[in-house]
């Protein structure tokens, strides 16, 4: 006996996905028929939730980085979304390991394993997007023949040039 499948008459493939067709003769639900079934099971729960997609403040980011007109704009903008503390790559790695958290209590943890491995891979990600931010802004800023921004001054008084070092010799 197979799975009631909602999506299917008996023998009716025609404007079928291949995943359809497949997840239908191996008795097994689709990926869509999961997500709309936990959509309907937490439809309660889901009309608290804040109105909106959650990507959608990313993609007001993006604008903005269309709107920059130089490196340190573009550099604010992506330090709002890539940097450390509350960007928006942040506060992703902390909603992952929340999710971690929950699996862990809710005794899932080949689920918390896997969200902790994504936590940690983002991690490390935002580690690489630092580093590519830092080789930007030093390719500006310290690049002699482009036009850079004007540099505000020192703050504080720049330290004495140290004598260069002396020339090795090779011993005959």
């Amino acid at each position: 006996m197979s799975l009631p499948h909602p999506d299917f008459e008996l023998y009716d493939n025609v404007g079928r996905t291949t995943e359809q067709v497949t997840a239908h003769s191996e008795n097994r639900p689709t990926v869509d028929d999961l997500h709309r079934w936990a959509a309907y099971d937490a439809r309660e729960f889901s009309a608290s939730l804040p109105t909106g997609d959650a990507g959608h403040s990313i993609s007001n980011w993006t604008q903005q980085v269309h709107r920059a007109r130089s490196a340190a704009e573009f550099n604010t903008v992506t330090q709002a979304v890539l940097g450390d503390g509350h960007s928006g790559l942040g506060e992703l790695h902390l909603f992952l390991e929340a999710a971690t958290e929950w699996c862990e209590r809710n005794q899932e943890p080949g689920f918390a394993a896997r969200y902790r491995q994504h936590a940690e891979e983002l991690s490390a990600l935002g580690d690489q997007l630092a580093y590519l931010s830092e080789d930007h802004l030093a390719s500006i800023y310290r690049c002699p023949n482009r036009s850079a921004p004007t540099r505000p001054g020192p703050s504080v008084a720049a330290a004495p040039a140290t004598p260069a070092a002396p020339t090795r010799r090779t011993s005959r």
